[in-house]
């Protein structure tokens, strides 16, 4: 068995797709794109171009994207925050500034009980990231 999230980008699917593959050098896996003659009774008026499905490979996981059910909403993240471990304190810096481009860093990188640096931000999408490196040892 396997969790796999789907997260939501009603409108900015695309490019929330291109903006976490370089962000995060996540891999494009597939991409669904509704067309025309799909089965109606399935799709939102105005549904044809928008991304069904996308799968993103960040790190060792995999992430689904998609438009969701109503392209016309904004995107609405709550309850849950997105986590990266990362190999180090540099790569933790790096991904915590560039996801906060737009964005808003909520705790700067620094160190923590739990690792060697933690940081957390929400980025321009309103999605919150939580970036850490192992702990100390």
């Amino acid at each position: 068995m396997q969790a796999i999230p789907t997260i939501y980008f009603p409108g900015l699917c695309a490019e929330a797709i291109s903006f976490y593959r370089d962000v995060l050098h996540a891999d494009v896996l597939f991409q669904l794109t509704a067309i025309p003659d799909s089965q109606p009774q399935f799709l939102a008026p105005g549904s044809p171009g928008k991304i069904i499905r996308a799968g993103l490979r960040i790190g060792e996981s995999t992430v689904y994207f998609s438009e969701g059910h109503h392209p016309d909403q904004a995107p609405a993240f709550a309850g849950f925050s997105m986590n990266l471990h990362v190999d180090s304190a540099d790569e933790a810096a790096r991904i915590l500034q560039a996801l906060g481009e737009g964005g808003d860093v909520r705790v700067p990188l620094r160190p923590t009980a739990w690792a060697d640096a933690f940081g957390a931000v929400i980025d321009r999408y309103g999605l919150h990231w939580m970036i850490e490196t192992r702990h100390p040892q």
